[in-house]
Formats: C-alpha cells, structure tokens, sequence
C-alpha cells in the first residue's frame, strides 16, 4: 500500500511539471472542452441534495460487510467497513462527480456505464444531470449497492439499472442488455490489466463517439501501465490526463494526441 502511495506521489509530481492550461493546448477540441465545457458552473436541480446525501454518509455509523474483487481499499483490505470511511475514501470529490456529468452531456450519452458504484453520489449526479439518460451500473458488494440505492431513492432518481457482482462475471450480461455504449466509467477496480481487459470487452458495443473515462489512473504502478497503454493504443485518437482520471476519446480521422490538463473545474 506505501509503495503505491510513494508512486502516486512521484506521479503527481511529474504530472505538475508536465500539465498545461488553455493557453499551452493547440486543439480547438480540447481548448474548448478545458475553458467552456468543463467551466460550466450550472448544477442539476438535484445537486444540493445529492451532495446532503454525501455528507450524512460521511456522518453514518453503520458499518457493513464488504465484498471487494478489486486491488483492494485504500484505507484496508478488511471485510467489515464503515459507511463514513468508504464515503470518505472512495468517493469522487464533488467537483470531480459534476465533471464527469459535464463529459457525460457533452458526449450526448445515452447510455452511460459504470464500472463501481460505490455508495452511488457520482451515478445519482449522473442521473441527475442527463434524466433522460440511462445509468447502468455494476458494483460488487452487495451492502455497498443496497447504501447506494437508499441515496437513489431518497433523491428521486429512477433512472438508474443497477447489477450486483464481479464485473468479471457480470459485465457481458450488462453490456448484452444496454445494446450500445455511449459513455463509460471505469472504477471499482485497480488492478490495470483488468481494466484493459474490461475496455476490450466494452469497445465492440461502442461507437466513434463513445468517450471513456479510466479513473485513479495513478493508484498502482499497474494502472498507470495501463493508463499509459490507452495512450498508445491507436483505438483511441485522443487522450487527456486530468490526474485524477483519464479521457479517452475514439473519434476516426483526428490525429492522435495527448494532453496533460490541469484540472479546469477547480
């Protein structure tokens, strides 16, 4: 667990020395996407409480049995855990959450797919943001899903198709009834050669406008040799690296970049 703390702190490192704002990136695309879209200070109508529901888990008591088939927590590698400290480790910071569901909208998603539910804040922003959207969303345990739908439930939000179990063992079967893939998530799971092996499983129900986002990019020296094989890889034309998680984006006829970001949402 250190050495993958030392490796993401070497990484951040690197990443501060390398990153670029708007006026370092020569891509209309991307130049528009960092200063307009991800700029865009508009909430959904359900953000605030959405974001009360983050902080009453951060404050719960109740501890559960978890059930984890990924690299493990980063707080510890236990079966029982308590709601607050999954709400407090992993969670994506609100900020990051509103992103994603401004990538998702831009992407004009459809159908949007999420690798690791968690407690469920960034699926019910995602709800929330794009309503005539459908979320599907995969997470191993089942105490953890149960929490995620009394958040969904208690917000309103009827959009969302969740599957419990190992996204190894539940992914084709998802994917069977979603059809086709317009946005993609993937978390939950750490462990880089999964991931890849998880984007080889997706791509086939894809399209050349399907945007994908790989988060924790920097978590283990595996998932950044992961990360660092999307940016190679020719099935994507262009790649940002926002840190926190990475973009992919497939579009045929774009020369292949890659861009460091600092976070514009910040």
């Amino acid at each position: 667990m250190w050495s993958n703390r030392w490796h993401e702190l070497k990484s951040y490192l690197f990443f501060l020395r390398d990153a670029r704002g708007p006026h370092g990136v020569h891509s209309p695309f991307v130049y528009q996407l960092i200063t307009v879209v991800l700029r865009d200070k508009n909430r959904s109508s359900k953000f605030q409480l959405i974001e009360q529901e983050r902080k009453q888990l951060r404050k719960s008591q109740d501890v559960i049995e978890v059930q984890d088939f990924g690299a493990g927590s980063r707080m510890n590698n236990g079966t029982m855990r308590s709601v607050a400290d999954i709400a407090r480790i992993a969670l994506q910071p609100a900020k990051n959450a509103h992103a994603i569901a401004l990538l998702a909208k831009h992407a004009g998603a459809v159908n949007i797919l999420e690798l690791g539910t968690s407690l469920g804040v960034t699926t019910a922003h995602l709800a929330a943001y794009l309503p005539y959207s459908s979320v599907y969303t995969i997470e191993g345990s089942s105490a953890i899903a149960e929490v995620a739908q009394n958040v969904w439930k208690r917000a309103d939000l009827n959009s969302i198709d969740i599957t419990t179990g190992s996204f190894a063992n539940v992914l084709d079967f998802v994917l069977a009834k979603m059809q086709s893939v317009d946005f993609v998530i993937i978390d939950g799971d750490h462990r880089g050669e999964a991931c890849l092996s998880y984007l080889d499983k997706i791509i086939p129900y894809t399209t050349e406008r399907t945007v994908f986002i790989l988060d924790d990019i920097y978590w283990s020296p595996s998932m950044t040799d992961a990360w660092n094989q999307c940016v190679s890889d020719e099935r994507f034309s262009l790649t940002l690296d926002f840190f926190d998680f990475g973009v992919l984006y497939r579009s045929k006829g774009r020369v292949k970049e890659h861009f460091k970001l600092y976070r514009p949402w910040l």
